[in-house]
């Protein structure tokens, strides 16, 4: 079995998780760790050992984590022998806005599903992003401020630029995704990006 890496927003990957899985968040065989969850190196041999035991009722044992974004490093690296050396009946289900957190060696073990509209709705700021980047300050600003979905558009950008490969900008925007991760207001973000926008 091969582990699965869902990319999309919370809400969408919820929605996509209790579609694979079939049994009760309470069940002896499920490990499951909401968004938000701490995700250290204790969680990652709790895992493994999750694991290593025999399923109690249901055919295999299952491991789901609503936002494995917030899995240190040191917890990915822990996991890799768990992803690359799943048992056969083991589901290993990992969820995330972007693979930009996660570790070349972990997504290499991972099948990285995208769900569509949210990649669709993503990819639809690519030609908006050109623009800005052609635009003056003031302009930018006035962008920001109509804007609607302004946590999806700084996932955009941060798609954008990965694929751009521009990583100067990219350690910009994934900073700032910390920033919003700890409630700073996501449109003080976004006006910060657009001043140092290249």
């Amino acid at each position: 079995m091969i582990a699965r890496l869902l990319i999309a927003p919370l809400p969408s990957r919820i929605t996509e998780i209790n579609k694979i899985i079939d049994i009760s968040k309470n069940h002896p065989d499920l490990l499951y760790y909401p968004a938000h969850s701490k995700l250290g190196i204790q969680e990652a041999r709790k895992i493994k050992e999750h694991f290593s035991l025999k399923p109690y009722s249901a055919k295999g044992r299952t491991v789901v984590l609503e936002d494995a974004s917030c899995a240190t490093i040191e917890a990915q690296t822990a996991l890799l022998k768990t992803l690359e050396e799943l048992p056969q009946d083991g589901l290993f289900i990992l969820g995330a806005d972007s693979e930009s957190p996660f570790l070349p060696t972990v997504l290499s073990r991972c099948e990285i599903v995208r769900i569509k509209n949210y990649e669709l709705r993503i990819k639809s700021y690519d030609e908006d992003i050109e623009k800005l980047l052609q635009s003056t300050i003031a302009e930018r600003f006035e962008y920001v401020e109509k804007l609607k979905y302004k946590e999806d558009f700084l996932k955009a950008m941060v798609n954008y630029f990965h694929q751009k490969q521009d990583m100067a900008y990219l350690k910009e925007l994934l900073r700032s995704e910390e920033w919003a991760k700890q409630n700073v207001n996501i449109r003080a973000i976004l006006e910060y990006l657009m001043l140092v926008m290249p």
